[in-house]
């Protein structure tokens, strides 16, 4: 669908609900409410925000969310299940954009650690590594005298420093194959970026 994730300008994909949809016209912005966070992902959601201040020119509170590379069938299907909403084709320029991998932004989502594969292991291999570093997190987690579903603020700081780090690697496209599904998020979208609107039918 003529992606490109190191061109200039990024082609993204939208899915809003028709009252933002006509916000956007109205206003000639759509500025995202962070408090619509689902309260279970607010670290995730955290973390990102602070890496959007520090990587983008751009400021805000919130971000509103695109497909910056998706399979034509995967977005179809996407909308299928959003009837009555818009559909956003945009245009937008790359530095305003920060990109995350949709698989392993679930490492961020859950609060666990991304393991990356290394060259010729296999699976059975990764899957136990993965294990230990889950227990890893936990035993960590249960010596500071706390459980895991306590707050994450409340984690050991240079556990949380750890993770953190990790997910750093799923921000770099570099890092993957080209055809990955990609997420991106900006501070705010301009009615200037749509090049093309199309309200999706039940």
């Amino acid at each position: 669908m003529g992606y490109n994730l190191s061109a200039d300008q990024l082609l993204l994909h939208t899915i809003q609900t028709e009252e933002a949809f006509e916000g956007l016209l109205t206003t000639g912005a759509l500025v995202p409410d962070p408090s619509r966070v689902d309260p279970l992902h607010a670290d995730a959601y955290g973390w990102l925000y602070r890496q959007m201040a520090a990587r983008l020119p751009t400021k805000g509170d919130g971000a509103v969310w695109f497909w910056a590379q998706i399979r034509r069938q995967d977005l179809v299907e996407i909308c299928k299940q959003s009837p009555g909403e818009v559909l956003l084709t945009c245009r937008m320029p790359r530095e305003r954009v920060l990109l995350s991998q949709f698989g392993d932004w679930h490492s961020a989502l859950n609060r666990s650690p991304l393991l990356i594969e290394l060259p010729g292991e296999r699976d059975e291999e990764y899957c136990a590594r993965l294990e230990r570093a889950f227990q890893e997190v936990e035993t960590r987690i249960r010596a500071a005298g706390m459980a895991r579903d306590a707050g994450y603020q409340h984690w050991p700081e240079d556990l949380r420093r750890e993770l953190e780090c990790s997910w750093e690697f799923f921000l770099d496209p570099g890092n993957y194959g080209r055809y990955d599904n990609w997420q991106a998020t900006v501070h705010c979208l301009y009615e200037d970026d749509v090049v093309e609107a199309v309200r999706l039918q039940g």
